[in-house]
């Protein structure tokens, strides 16, 4: 007797709807991306029990003719697809040809449609997978199919089922993904009598998103994303990298050729992108990531929709491009964000920054701080003594009326337009800006510069190096000896771009006579363990080394907080600062400055509300 046996058409639908039908909104799914393919303009989703007893959809679409209402109950019967080269150039949403089959094997399924050249409808009913009606009805232009007791013939199934409250989340959900990626469609659902949405068509994707989030929402720090590369192209909006986001913390979407799906690339590259500056916020450090909505077009040939009877997972071709193309596309709107927040304090500092060396003469008017019959005194003194090196007519113009040029530019310059930077505890450092105050924590700041500079140098910028009077052997201890030797090793060249002129090792021994510069305090060889330390715990996090020990050397190079440091010193460090790619987090994600506006303080003071 013959073990394999052919299934039975009701035994392969239940198989097929256990795949593709998981819970109500696999229905509310399949059956209005239908109405989306049909080129509805209006859309309504009816439920009653959240879709456990009832899930109506009705569209005003093409609609179906006789044969075709009849014809799509059959498995595998679809309009989207032709031959098999169609299948890797997916261009609409339901395409399988096994939805309305596999919901009508587990359930009761009624479906009435008309086309715009047909004076009457077509009604066909199933009862869990039999056709138990078909007749001529009357309706509208499009389709309404109704569909009652889901999974009423498979108990198993709908013990599975989770609240009322779960599977109607989901289900609403799933309409706000169709409703943002659809504006021009007009998108109801109603709930056991109840609207519950009621988005009208509008004219772009901004428009819905206020209809959904509410009419604030494009006011709130949201950075608009839109980048083309050749074939990919990735738009939508990021949160930016404030910690006030309230409610916003709510969505984390994830769009790929006008489809929400759920894809661990997208996901890891966002992630990747924001790293480098959102470590400061609480919701980072509690394994989130602030809200997104991503929209990214690829070309249909390098994304498989197929993957998965629910299409919520997809597979690129090239995962490593698409990953690249996201992270560095999220990474530079974050990065001109930031350069754009503090482009006008920026440009302020340069300005203030650059000027040439201060002269005597200069320095006289400026500490004098007298009036302005002062400095004609002092013009008048220039002069004469031009007038006794010189005869008049050869009186030169440069360089002394160059001078008391500069000398009156700086004395007549108001005292608000002077960079004055302060510090606080020997760790902050303020600057008044015409905007309000800006704060730089000095050791973060510090080891920014520091740290790109010896990036730089890994990257090829000569070393910077101190020579030790004396060579030293390093013992390296006993709990960091399990990998740091090897990495020592494995990258001798990389510790010699950075600074360190290793020139011998040996067990757990290093002899070391050349140091970076910046190590200011090298604390007869204590330092180089901490760096060890650190580099040790850089390197399990991120496994990269060049990172690592750029990290590693930065922060035990930096200054300090609590360290005192002259005016001269901070203006310095301040223009280092703004000479630097990313010039405002520590190369560890931390802030290193922040911007304190005017209006804080006076909301303060209540001097205004």
């Amino acid at each position: 007797m013959n073990k394999i046996k052919v299934l039975s058409e009701e035994v392969s639908n239940r198989i097929a709807a256990g795949e593709v039908i998981e819970r109500p909104v696999s229905v509310v799914k399949e059956l209005v991306e239908n109405s989306i393919d049909a080129a509805s303009t209006k859309i309504t989703v009816n439920l009653e029990k959240c879709g456990k007893k009832l899930i109506q959809v009705i569209d005003n679409g093409c609609g179906m003719s006789e044969d075709d209402a009849l014809q799509c109950f059959e498995r595998h019967a679809t309009s989207k697809i032709r031959t098999v080269s169609d299948i890797f150039q997916i261009s609409t949403l339901g395409f399988r040809g096994e939805a309305l089959p596999s919901i009508a094997s587990v359930s009761y399924l009624t479906l009435i449609t008309r086309t715009d050249d047909s004076d009457v409808a077509t009604k066909v009913e199933f009862r869990t997978g039999q056709l138990s009606n078909y007749e001529k009805a009357s309706a509208n232009i499009g389709t309404n199919i109704v569909v009652r007791n889901l999974f009423s013939n498979v108990p198993a199934r709908k013990k599975f089922l989770k609240t009322d409250n779960t599977e109607y989340k989901h289900i609403l959900n799933y309409m706000h993904y169709q409703s943002i990626l659809h504006p021009e469609i007009h998108f109801k659902l109603i709930s056991n009598g109840n609207e519950r949405i009621n988005y009208p068509a509008v004219e772009s994707k901004e428009d819905r998103l206020s209809a959904i989030f509410g009419s604030d929402f494009l006011k709130k720090e949201l950075i608009d994303l839109k980048i083309t590369q050749n074939d990919l192209s990735i738009s939508g909006f990021i949160a930016g990298l404030e910690e006030e986001q309230g409610s916003l913390f709510d969505f984390h979407y994830i769009f790929v050729n006008g489809r929400y799906v759920k894809n661990k690339i997208v996901y890891h590259s966002i992630k990747s992108a924001y790293e480098p500056f959102i470590k400061k916020l609480r919701i980072f450090q509690q394994g989130k990531l602030p809200p997104f909505i991503i929209f990214l077009e690829v070309d249909p040939q390098l994304v498989d929709f197929n993957v998965h009877p629910a299409k919520l997972e997809i597979r690129f071709v090239d995962s490593s491009r698409i990953h690249q193309f996201v992270k560095n596309s999220i990474y530079q709107s974050l990065l001109n964000y930031e350069d754009n927040k503090y482009a006008k304090i920026k440009n302020v500092l340069s300005n203030n920054l650059s000027f040439a060396p201060v002269t005597k003469i200069e320095e006289k008017i400026f500490t004098s701080r007298t009036d302005k019959k002062r400095v004609k005194d002092i013009q008048k003194k220039i002069d004469d003594v031009q007038l006794e090196i010189f005869p008049k007519k050869h009186i030169p113009e440069q360089p002394q009326n160059q001078i008391y040029k500069a000398g009156m530019n700086i004395y007549l310059r108001p005292e608000e337009d002077i960079v004055n930077p302060w510090q606080l505890h020997q760790s902050y450092i303020f600057i008044q800006v015409e905007e309000g105050l800006i704060i730089i924590d000095q050791h973060a700041a510090h080891e920014r510069i520091i740290y790109e500079k010896l990036i730089h140098r890994i990257h090829g910028a000569p070393s910077e190096t101190q020579k030790l009077l004396f060579p030293i052997v390093i013992d390296i201890p006993p709990y960091l000896s399990h990998l740091i030797p090897d990495l020592i090793s494995e990258n001798m060249l990389d510790f010699q771009k950075v600074g360190f002129s290793i020139k011998t090792f040996s067990g757990n021994s290093v002899v070391i006579d050349e140091i970076p510069a910046e190590l200011r305090d090298w604390e007869g060889g204590d330092v180089f363990i901490e760096i060890l330390k650190t580099l040790q715990d850089e390197f399990a996090v991120k496994e990269d080394f060049r990172d690592s020990i750029a990290k590693s050397v930065s922060c035990k190079a930096a200054i300090k907080a609590g360290e005192k440091l002259s005016k001269k010193e901070m203006l310095n460090l301040i223009n280092d600062l703004f000479a630097c790619d990313v010039p405002y987090f520590c190369p560890h994600g931390r802030p290193l400055i922040i911007k304190m506006p005017l209006s804080d303080f006076e909301k303060k003071f209540k001097r205004i509300m």
